[in-house]
């Protein structure tokens, strides 16, 4: 039997420290270590500055090991990026982007956090608006990175969508969010809302820029799903916190998350009129934005909050005077009065108008840069922008210049054949304007880049309810199927079958002569439940149509099946 190895004799008693001062290692002599100050650097007078030790994490990827293969669902390592996919269409691969900045440096305690942020920062920021980039100091704050992962993990359950199985498929579509991703976003959720809840008073008062920004990234979670009721939840926090901002509302950070947080407003107020019931319609209240995002905004997301608004103020105003029409108890009141009778301008003519002038304010001061193209600007071809952003600004422009549209309103009164022909003249003008917009864009980048805002979709519904030409109802209707063979999900919030299977039944009853000009839920549901097994939040399969014939004029409201 072999005995043990003798022990090694030390060659010297000498013990070594790692924690001696700075002095003493530059001059490369023994360190006695007394505090505060060490022998050496009292008898010199010199300082004496103390070295601790300092552990440093990196993250180092490489090729697997032969033979072994990552598994997302047990470690979410941070190469399974690369296999990221668009549902529909394997040619879409997002490569792995490189780990970088402070960002992930702030947010990679464990491998399924480095996978989160890193999807975060190369696919969800570029969608966002750009203060979300300016919060990556304040990620070392528990609940806003754990806001931040749940917003990241949603965005990819909705990216990577999976196949439904056939017994799951009344009125919801064919694919779904991707279930594992979607379960890792609320855990990181209710993780981020719990330690929310935990903040004292002092950290509220002492924080007010980083308790506005997490309260903001919980209304984007909640729109991503389309939550109404936890949306408003946190509509109402917002609302009460904000009164303690008005003294900081001058501060360049929270001007922007304020136009940030208007924008998911805008967002969900638009989810909730598309489809709602026919009372809702009428009497859901724009949203009031502060006068201080009004003023002078300066970046294309400022402008697109202001512009969002006025789009949204004129739809309400013109949307509730429309379903006048067809609202029995109202029609007996409602007198023909010829236009140039001024002095008896009913209020939404006065309230249009309004509107109409601050639009002219917006696009006064709109930059070269997010006008279009000059050279790209023709009758027929599509129009051209320097960037997506500029064109989907612009396009509220156009959709809300639709909207603010008074022959219309005015030819609801008319019974003559011409005035019913000519009624929609106005609005069509600017629906070909906004065709050409959309004809512009990559279709592609508007699934990734209106996640969290209205999108082209939405805007196109609600031309094609405002004018009478087939042509027209047709080119919405085929750009809506071409979106939808790439990405068959949701663009803008919109479920995109959804609204396809609407414009295709608008334009049936156009080819029979009758003129569509809303649509309403018989009975309304609140808005649906969140998205969690669908792109929609609302199970629908038939609607209210509310529209009119062409040749007698007459009115008629009739419940139609759609072809989803």
């Amino acid at each position: 039997m072999y005995k043990p190895a003798p022990s090694r004799p030390k060659k010297t008693n000498i013990v070594r420290s790692r924690n001696g001062c700075k002095g003493c290692r530059e001059r490369r002599t023994k360190c006695d270590e007394k505090t505060p100050v060490c022998g050496t650097c009292s008898r010199l007078g010199k300082s004496c500055e103390r070295i601790k030790p300092e552990l440093k994490f990196r993250v180092v990827t490489g090729p697997p090991a032969i033979g072994t293969q990552t598994n997302l669902s047990d470690s979410d390592a941070t190469s399974s990026a690369s296999q990221i996919s668009s549902p529909g269409d394997g040619s879409h691969n997002y490569e792995h982007p490189t780990l970088s900045g402070s960002l992930v440096r702030s947010l990679q305690h464990t491998e399924r956090d480095v996978f989160y942020s890193t999807y975060w920062e190369d696919h969800c920021l570029p969608a966002l608006p750009p203060m979300f980039r300016s919060m990556t100091e304040l990620l070392n704050f528990a609940p806003l990175r754990g806001a931040i992962l749940a917003l990241s993990a949603c965005n990819i359950s909705r990216i990577q969508a999976e196949r439904k199985s056939s017994a799951s498929l009344m009125s919801t579509g064919t694919y779904r969010p991707n279930l594992q991703h979607q379960t890792r976003s609320q855990l990181y959720y209710s993780s981020a809302i719990k330690k929310f809840t935990a903040l004292t008073p002092d950290d509220y008062s002492n924080n007010l820029p980083l308790i506005l920004a997490i309260l903001v990234t919980f209304g984007y979670i909640e729109s991503s799903m389309g939550n109404f009721d936890g949306f408003n939840c946190h509509v109402q926090g917002l609302s009460a916190f904000l009164l303690e901002l008005r003294e900081g509302t001058k501060d360049p950070l929270i001007r922007d998350l304020l136009a940030a947080w208007f924008q998911s407003q805008f967002l969900v107020w638009w989810a909730r009129l598309y489809f709602s019931s026919f009372d809702v319609q009428r009497h859901l209240p724009s949203i009031q934005m502060p006068s201080v995002l009004s003023e002078s905004p300066g970046s294309l997301h400022e402008r697109r909050a202001v512009v969002l608004g006025i789009l949204c103020e004129s739809h309400q105003l013109n949307t509730k005077e429309t379903l006048g029409y067809w609202d029995e108890s109202e029609m007996l009141s409602m007198a023909p009065f010829p236009v140039s009778q001024v002095e008896s301008r009913p209020l939404w003519v006065v309230q249009l108008e309004e509107a109409s002038n601050k639009l002219d304010a917006w696009i006064m001061h709109l930059p070269q840069s997010e006008q279009p193209i000059e050279d790209a600007v023709s009758l027929i071809s599509p129009i051209l922008f320097q960037s997506h952003g500029a064109a989907l600004n612009f396009a509220y422009y156009v959709t809300a210049r639709i909207m603010q549209c008074t022959s219309f309103l005015y030819s609801l009164q008319a019974y003559d054949p011409q005035s019913l022909h000519n009624g929609c003249f106005e609005t069509e003008n600017w629906v070909r304007l906004l065709l050409q917009i959309t004809q512009g864009v990559d279709m592609h980048t508007s699934i990734t880049m209106n996640t969290y805002t209205i999108g082209f979709s939405g805007l196109l519904l609600a031309a094609s309810l405002r004018c009478q030409d087939l042509s027209l109802g047709l080119e919405i209707e085929q750009w809506l199927q071409n979106l939808k063979s790439m990405q068959p999900t949701e663009e803008g919030a919109f479920p995109i079958y959804q609204t396809l299977a609407v414009a295709k039944a608008i334009n049936r009853q156009r080819m029979l002569g009758r003129d569509v000009f809303c649509v309403s839920q018989p009975v309304d549901d609140g808005g649906g439940s969140p998205k969690f097994h669908g792109y929609n939040s609302q199970l629908i399969s038939s609607l209210l149509m509310h529209g009119r014939w062409r040749d007698s004029g007459d009115f008629f409201t009739e419940k139609m099946e759609l072809d989803i």
